[in-house]
């Protein structure tokens, strides 16, 4: 733990948790700077508020100068901990830590980390209701939504804080020590990020590396790539199966869901109670039984969680019932095996919607669950051709192009009794801000087609009743485009000349897209756009931005320099003009570094 008073701090990525993490560090007495690839135009409502609170800003560049010159470098779960200004300000000794390992060292409750391929987002929310039903004091967050240092000035010694943390939280962890670390499963995911399977695995290990004889790790008995790790966990073992009995751990025995801890065996509920559908949601459950029980949850509010539980928002979803065609929504399913398990809960006609941006999986692992459970599979984005090509002749593959194309495509051809599932097996970053944007999409689309089917077989969840409003994130991308406007007019005035014209090599879509997404139709120049407000220069209440007398000339990753920082104001240059910093994209290593010392993790133990 390091005393960040007066201590330089840069965080990179300005995401929820990153901007969170900037106002921790700032109220705690550290000089903050965030920096972040993303023109200003993007952050145009909360630049104010980071001003006020005197963190600094350096948008839409990244320059070493900035990163050599901090103490501490914190980064966001969407920075690659392979970046090449992270693995150069590590050369220079300077500490890099992921925002949820800075996070622990000022948490003051009980630490749960809940991490797997898929899963994750339900055992976590359940868990926590469970402890919440136990009446103990409870905070959720992490990956799930709500960044893990909001726990910080909310959480008590007493307090329970259940975490979600995905592999790109965990692959920067040293001494990250949840008291209890849940392992749900793991297939291949994210292998555009990661290098390999082993380093995905190795990644997620990182859950276990602190973790002593005092601590618990919640272990999928099912799962051979899970029980290959165990040997070297140092804490105490818990187990659960869905598919046979234990003698210690969580499973099912005699038609109940059996908790047995060295002497003690208690049935908690009956399989029967759990209301989410397919048979991979029941392994989720078991596992957030074995972590509330060893926490020492009630039992009776175990059982109680797990009848009332309706699920998580995006996670096999139930939307609405339109002319007796059933809508889900599962766009969280972002991995092959997400989709797979979504499939596998149906039995009758699917018309699955898949696509997105590719991560790297094949998806032929598909092919098995294709008869007898679906009817067509209609694909959207960029990895549409690489699935079509995978797909085609096991079934009928529709190219739909876009999400709204594919809902209405899906629902002209259904007959009553089948599905239009959402589960794209893909991120969502080339046509959506993230998984959640995508369903909300999703789900706005099945609400204007209930409007145009008013009243003809039309059946909608509860929490869906009402929802008649326009997609929020289509008013932000608005915003963002009436900024960039206005800068582009001002740049005009100054005799530069800016052109968007039309590519003739593009192809025409049949549907225009909508107004909060790019017209693919047009090549959009690129541009490079500079604002920053130096910390130390807010720190001593000085103006926030100043004219320059020159522009400054970006290298990548030139030796590092003395430089007197001074505030620049904002700067229009094409991407061409040779603009530096990191590379997006760059392949690396992304594995985690060996760990000598006895009961850790080691390069050897890695799957």
């Amino acid at each position: 733990m390091m005393d960040v008073r007066g201590k330089r701090v840069l965080m990179m990525g300005l995401a929820r948790s990153g901007r969170a993490a900037a106002h921790a560090f700032r109220q705690r007495g550290a000089i903050v700077t965030v920096t972040d690839l993303r023109p200003p135009s993007a952050f145009e409502e909360i630049i104010p508020e980071l001003i006020a609170s005197k963190i600094g800003l350096e948008l839409g560049v990244h320059r070493p100068e900035t990163f050599f010159r901090q103490d501490l470098v914190v980064i966001s779960p969407g920075v690659r901990w392979d970046h090449p200004l992270l693995r150069a300000a590590r050369e220079r000794q300077i500490p890099t830590l992921s925002e949820v390992e800075v996070a622990s060292w000022f948490l003051k409750g009980t630490l749960v980390g809940v991490t797997g391929t898929n899963g994750k987002t339900t055992t976590t929310a359940l868990i926590g209701k469970m402890l919440e039903d136990s009446d103990f004091p409870t905070f959720v967050g992490g990956n799930i939504g709500v960044p893990l240092i909001s726990a910080v000035d909310q959480a008590g010694p007493e307090t329970m804080i259940v975490a979600e943390l995905s592999s790109f939280q965990l692959e920067a962890a040293q001494h990250l020590r949840p008291h209890v670390a849940v392992m749900l499963n793991l297939t291949p995911n994210h292998l555009d990020r990661h290098p390999s399977f082993e380093a995905y695995v190795a990644a997620k290990a990182q859950i276990f590396r602190s973790q002593t004889a005092e601590d618990y790790a919640v272990l999928n008995a099912d799962d051979a790539t899970v029980m290959s790790l165990v040997p070297a966990i140092a804490s105490r073992k818990v187990y659960f199966s869905r598919r046979r009995e234990l003698p210690a751990g969580v499973s099912v025995s005699d038609g109940n869901v059996v908790y047995r801890m060295g002497n003690l065996e208690r049935a908690l509920f009956q399989p029967e109670d759990v209301r989410l559908k397919g048979a991979f949601n029941l392994e989720n459950v078991l596992a957030a039984s074995a972590a509330a029980c060893v926490l020492g949850a009630d039992f009776r509010a175990v059982r109680r969680a797990v009848r009332e539980f309706p699920g998580v928002e995006h996670r096999l979803e139930f939307v609405r019932e339109i002319r007796d065609v059933a809508f889900y929504n599962d766009s969280k399913a972002t991995s092959v095996d997400a989709t797979a398990k979504a499939l596998s809960a149906f039995d009758y006609g699917v018309h699955l919607i898949m696509g997105g941006k590719d991560k790297g999986s094949p998806y032929a692992p598909l092919l098995p669950l294709v008869a007898g459970r679906l009817r067509e599979v209609l694909v959207i984005g960029e990895a549409a051709q690489k699935i079509s090509s995978e797909l085609e002749g096991a079934i009928e593959v529709v190219g739909a192009g876009d999400l709204e194309t594919a809902v209405r495509r899906a629902f002209k051809s259904a007959v009553a009794g089948d599905v239009v599932l959402l589960a794209p097996a893909c991120s969502s970053f080339d046509q959506f801000q993230d998984f959640e944007h995508r369903g909300r999409v999703f789900k706005e689309i099945v609400g204007r087609l209930a409007e145009e089917n008013a009243g003809v077989g039309s059946r909608e969840s509860g929490a869906l009743a009402n929802c008649r409003l326009p997609i929020a994130d289509c008013r932000l991308e608005e915003k963002t485009q009436t900024a960039l406007e206005f800068f582009q007019s001002s740049i005009v005035n100054r005799e530069s000349t800016i052109r968007s014209t039309p590519d003739s090599r593009l192809p025409t879509p049949e549907v225009s897209p909508p107004p909060c997404l790019p017209d693919p139709r047009i090549r959009y120049p690129e541009f490079i756009m500079v604002y920053e407000v130096a910390a130390e220069e807010v720190e001593r209440g000085k103006p926030s931005v100043e004219a320059a007398a020159e522009e400054p000339v970006y290298v990548d990753l030139p030796p590092a320099e003395d430089l007197v920082d001074e505030p620049l104001p904002f700067e229009f240059r094409s991407a061409s003009a040779g603009a530096g910093g990191a590379k997006k994209g760059e392949a690396g290593s992304g594995a985690v570094e060996p760990d000598s010392n006895a009961g850790r993790l080691t390069a050897k133990s890695q799957v």
